[in-house]
């Protein structure tokens, strides 16, 4: 199958631009400016499709990217045009400029789009919430009547990869985040977490995640507890574990330090919160059954004595940094898997595309030989019987049908760029005399 041309220059075969500002190409204060909420991205598109500048759009708006995929429907509409529409409707000209975008054309920004859609291109490598935020950015693009057949044809192409990239590789497999590696590593101590006890000490952003993927994993007896109660109070009800779980005071939490299985400690700036002495005393009550302490505090939050105590194991932020290190590691030898799936995808999308652009000819190529069988035959009808026109208008098709198989196929297989696709259909129509394709 012939190679697929992926550069970013415009293509007379594929009128698609995405352009978009994303943590390669802008700071986090940049794309911050740029955010667009679902009912921004609704106005948006209804200006641009209904302004009559694009035929079809699709904006996806994430913390980490804006991303207009767009088909214009004027000639002015250039990526620069686009660039400045999006600034200007966000009032971020004052530090915002067009090189904080990048610019991609025909294939080079369906390739883009599904490096997306397959966590090949997110900050955090192999990250998966991104495949559904171009779920959802598609269903906005629907329900705003934004989308037509080339950007229908692409999303559900993106959609494919992501499927496969999931099943087929093992791209997002293993933690890269402190939070999520803590969990893991107490997923593999304790395989089934549903039954132990867990403490969280800490109710700010990396407890919450934590929180999050213990609950996810199958945990249902969480406790919190954190200086201020209302932020513990929060987490436990986003959590929902009032009823096997729940807050308890921070003035009082070491005293019950000896019913838990878990403790993850995640107390910015507090410095060392549990000693060894009071971890000895909590095992001694715990007849020494296993316990895992997870510090997730910089500075550390828990005495590093502890990890000296029998049964007790303890792992902080570097021991997990080695495990990411690790993890990431492992998702980076995933990406050529990823990119022959996404080639692959690519190449079946152009290849559609291509059918479309060359479905003209192959109806005028047909209609043509039609026209001369219908000519050749009402010369001879009235020189033999119904039955014997009937064989021969049955024996007509038939060669007919096998004598444009041949060209109908080679204007249907792959070509390596729009030129060759345009060489392809002059030469077919030159031959046959169709006049010359559009260039």
């Amino acid at each position: 199958m012939a190679a697929v041309s992926h550069n970013s220059t415009p293509s007379a075969s594929m009128n698609l631009i995405a352009v978009g500002a994303t943590h390669k190409t802008a700071s986090i204060e940049q794309r911050e400016q740029l955010a667009f909420s679902e009912d921004e991205t609704k106005t948006l598109l209804s200006e641009l499709i209904d302004g009559g500048l694009l035929s079809e759009a699709m904006l996806v708006s994430t913390c980490n990217r804006t991303e207009l995929y767009a088909v214009p429907a004027l000639p002015e509409v250039d990526a620069n045009y686009l660039k400045d529409f999006l600034i200007e409707r966000k009032h971020a000209r004052k530090d915002v400029r067009r090189d904080h975008f990048f610019s991609l054309m025909a294939c080079g920004a369906a390739k883009h789009l599904f490096e997306v859609v397959s966590g090949a291109d997110s900050m955090i490598l192999g990250e998966s919430q991104i495949s559904g935020q171009v779920k959802n950015a598609y269903r906005i693009a629907v329900e705003s009547k934004a989308t037509g057949a080339l950007l229908n044809k692409l999303s559900h192409a993106a959609f494919s990869v992501s499927k496969r990239v999931k099943s087929e590789t093992k791209l997002s497999d293993g933690a890269i985040s402190v939070s999520y590696a803590a969990v893991e590593l107490a997923r593999k101590i304790f395989s089934d977490l549903s039954s132990k006890q867990i403490l969280l000490v800490g109710a700010g952003e990396t407890a919450e995640l934590a929180a999050i993927h213990l609950r996810d994993k199958g945990a249902r007896r969480i406790f919190i507890t954190n200086r201020t109660a209302e932020r513990a109070e929060k987490l436990s009800r986003q959590i929902l574990m009032k009823e096997t779980g729940g807050v308890i005071a921070f003035e009082s939490f070491k005293t019950r330090l000896h019913d838990f299985d878990i403790i993850i400690c995640a107390v910015g700036d507090a410095g060392e919160l549990i000693s060894a002495a009071e971890l000895d005393a909590a095992m001694r009550q715990r007849k020494h059954n296993t316990l895992l302490l997870l510090d997730l505090g910089v500075p550390r939050n828990i005495d590093a004595k502890a990890a000296t105590l029998y049964n007790v194991f303890l792992k902080d932020v570097d021991d997990l940094k080695l495990i990411i290190d690790k993890n990431v590691e492992l998702r980076r030898a995933e990406l050529p898997k990823v990119q022959a799936i996404v080639n692959e995808e690519l190449i079946a999308f152009e290849q559609w595309h291509n059918t479309l652009q060359v479905a003209p000819t192959i109806r005028e190529l047909q209609a043509k030989f039609e026209d001369i069988k219908k000519l050749e035959l009402e010369r001879i009808r009235h020189k033999v019987s119904p039955e014997q026109f009937a064989m021969m208008e049955q024996l007509a098709d038939r060669i007919l049908g096998k004598v444009l198989h041949l060209p109908i196929s080679a204007l249907k297989s792959p070509v390596d760029t729009a030129q060759t696709l345009i060489s392809k259909l002059n030469l077919v129509r030159s031959i046959f005399e169709l006049g010359e394709a559009e260039k």
